[in-house]
């Protein structure tokens, strides 16, 4: 027995015998203790936190090399390989992270939607819940400060630029249509529903290297992931139905939709300013597929099809009105994948494709429009450090444009041609610390139609300047190609233009409250112009137009006043001209309202499971062109004002929630007029008739009824 407990007593003490102590204190830059850092030997269970007082104190049961770790969040882990052959008291120094939750982060230009790494302004069911959107991303980004509010064009219209100067990219592949056709008088929409998106990233301008041929901005959508459950729905609506289907699997799930689209139904019982001799209709299929072979892979397919037509026609004042048929065919598929190489490297890459058979009859004119525009893109991001983040990449954009447009005499023409427009560039986020991060790049691009190279530099910048705000600025140079209706006629033409000035504060949180006010400068160079009086055959087409743009954009987010009450406020105003098109001389483009205000509230009533929703849409006056004065751009509109309301009551099927949803846009039934148009054939005296452009109608009510399965 006595054996037994010596033999014990004797493999109890051997670990004791050769046990090595550590011991020290913890402290930051400034000397100060540091309690609650966790310091540890890699690799083992052996370790022990700081006190108070910064003093930690632990034993090792073996001597030798051995690599001390010490963390702490909001400071960079400290390592140190020691050699132990004797006690250890060490003094650890932890320096303050730049990587931390309230670190500064660039912002200045970008309103994001559940962005991980900004301050997300709105969130995904916010493009839902907008009671003026109606489930449009386009139009739920029109509620955002910089851009201009009236829902005429449907397109998005940034801080002065023009419909076309602004780029939507999905999962950071283009997508070349992002909206249904536009034909005259008549208002478009996005083409992508925002169910299928988890983050929105909406760039006013001072946009990242990444991304080019956009002279204002661009609209990044970010899809989702991997399924985790099987899902179905149904949506019954005043307008359509849709159904959908969705697969979970282990590492993967397939998700496929389709929807019908008709506005007779609701023409028959509203009235319309314009006469429809076919209301819309469109059908849609959309599929994805997702897939994660790892843990740091995932790859990712879309890819959606529709079709669509309509037919109306345009008061031509006292003479014959004009005939509109529309027919459209749309398809746009992409495939992208990301994934980790090692700790500090990843890598993604993409395809993309637009594939656009648009045909347009206007007054006899018969215009067919084959477009096909395919992106590939690969970039990598490499962490140099903690302090500094390199990205770089290129990309390759082809296009692939063919129209044939016959005339009422019988007579043929035809366009085509091809380009290829590469891409590189390579940018750096440096933080010099938590309170201070620039954000240099440079791209590259070359035009293969043009025969033409650009180089454009760009440089952001934030600093904190308290806990919980921070300034930021911004600077670059931004190109794009000329659109194809112009290089299609002229392909010896230059790169349009623009620079950017931007600098902004914006203080609170986003949970809370948030206040963000921000100024800008624009300059453009090198826009297109033409003479003559139909568009459609422009003459001496050339890039000696030029303009500036200039403002200030508000935005006031409250969560917290109220229980249960969320509301925005947003307020731009733009001063701009430009000389482009055929415009006789610098002046302010009839799509611009200088004032542009919104205010969109949400209150949920917990009781019934119901969220109601308003949204007021404020524009001062546009300029116009009434050619019986004289005078280019002298007569301006009235205000445009519009009050909408929404309501979602939430009711479960089974597990399973569903939503009743209606709105109602323009309550209060203003007859807005967003401007005039000329008759085609002048009187006895040589005046036109001036034509109001309205909206379809007064207003637009929709019914919905959302069920999961």
């Amino acid at each position: 027995m006595k054996t037994q407990i010596l033999f014990v007593l004797i493999i109890s003490f051997l670990p004791v015998a050769g046990q090595i102590n550590i011991s020290g204190t913890v402290q930051n830059k400034n000397g100060e203790p540091l309690t609650g850092v966790n310091i540890y030997i890699e690799g083992s269970y052996n370790g022990a936190s700081s006190d108070r007082n910064g003093i930690f104190e632990f034993t090792v049961p073996d001597k030798g090399e051995m690599n001390l770790v010490a963390s702490l969040i909001g400071y960079q882990t400290w390592s140190k390989t020691i050699n132990a052959t004797s006690d250890v008291e060490i003094i650890i120094v932890l320096l303050e992270s730049v990587n931390t939750l309230d670190a500064v982060t660039i912002t200045a230009g970008t309103f994001a939607v559940e962005d991980k790494k900004r301050a997300a302004i709105l969130e995904p069911l916010d493009i839902y819940t907008t009671a003026s959107a109606n489930g449009d991303v386009m139009a739920a980004m029109r509620t955002m400060p910089g851009a201009q509010a009236a829902n005429d064009d449907g397109r998005l219209l940034v801080r002065g630029g023009d419909a076309y100067e602004t780029k939507t990219y999905i999962d950071g592949l283009l997508a070349a249509k992002p909206y249904y056709s536009k034909t005259p008088d008549v208002a478009t929409r996005g083409r992508f529903a925002p169910s299928l998106f988890e983050g929105v990233m909406f760039n006013t301008g001072g946009y990242s290297a990444e991304y080019g041929q956009a002279l204002s901005s661009v609209l990044v959508l970010n899809s989702t992931g991997v399924a985790v459950e099987n899902t179905a729905g149904i949506s019954l609506m005043t307008i359509g139905a849709e159904a959908n289907y969705t697969k979970a699997m282990k590492n993967s799930s397939v998700m496929g939709s389709a929807s019908y689209m008709n506005m007779k139904p609701f023409h028959k019982l509203v009235k319309s300013y314009i006469d429809w001799t076919k209301p819309v209709e469109a059908i849609n299929l959309t599929s994805t597929y997702r897939y994660k072979p790892s843990s740091t892979g995932l790859l990712k397919a879309f890819a959606t099809y529709e079709r669509g037509d309509l037919a109306y026609q345009v008061t031509n004042g006292e003479h014959e009105a004009i005939s509109i048929e529309n027919t459209g065919n749309s398809s746009y598929a992409n495939v992208s994948y990301r994934d980790a190489i090692g700790k500090k490297t990843c890598f993604r890459t993409g395809i993309s494709g637009t594939y656009e058979n648009d045909v347009i009859v206007v007054a006899g004119n018969h215009i067919e429009t084959l477009n096909l525009t395919m992106e590939a893109r690969f970039a990598m991001v490499h962490e140099l450090s903690e302090r500094i983040v390199l990205t770089y990449g290129i990309s390759d954009t082809y296009t692939d444009y063919q129209q044939a447009i016959k005339t009422p005499e019988l007579s043929y023409i035809d366009f085509q041609f091809t380009d290829h427009t590469p891409g590189t560039f390579v940018e750096a986020e440096i933080k010099f610390s938590k309170y201070v991060a620039v954000r240099p790049g440079i791209r590259a691009e070359y035009a293969s139609l043009m025969k033409r190279a650009n180089l454009a530099p760009r440089l952001a910048m934030a600093v904190k300047t308290s806990k919980n705000s921070q300034f930021s600025a911004a600077w670059g140079r931004y190109y794009q190609n000329p659109e194809n209706d112009y290089l299609k006629f002229n392909a010896e033409l230059d790169f349009e233009n623009a620079t950017h000035y931007i600098a902004g504060w914006q203080a609170g949180s986003v949970k809370n409250r948030l206040f963000r006010a921000e100024s800008y400068y624009k300059t453009y160079q090198k826009l297109i112009t033409w003479e003559g009086m139909n568009e459609y055959y422009p003459q001496n087409i050339s890039n000696s137009g030029y303009g500036y743009s200039t403002g200030i954009d508000l935005f006031w987010r409250d969560r917290k006043s109220i229980k249960n009450l969320d509301y925005w406020l947003t307020y731009s105003f733009v001063d701009t001209e430009r000389k482009y098109r055929n415009y006789p001389g610098a002046t302010t483009p009839e799509f611009i309202s200088n004032h542009n205000f919104s205010a969109v509230g949400k209150y949920w009533i917990n009781k019934i499971s119901t969220q109601i929703g308003a949204s007021y849409t404020f524009a001062s006056a546009r300029r116009y062109n009434n050619p019986n004065t004289g005078q280019f751009m002298d007569r301006r509109t009235a205000w445009y004002g519009d009050l909408s309301l929404n309501l979602s009551h939430i009711f479960f099927l089974g597990n399973r929630y569903s939503v009743l949803y209606a709105s109602v846009n323009n309550v209060l039934g203003r007859d807005n007029v967003f401007g005039y148009r000329p008759s085609g054939i002048a009187d006895a005296q040589g005046n036109y008739t001036l034509i109001p452009i309205k909206q379809d109608t007064k207003r637009f009510f929709f019914v919905g009824l959302f069920l999961s399965f």
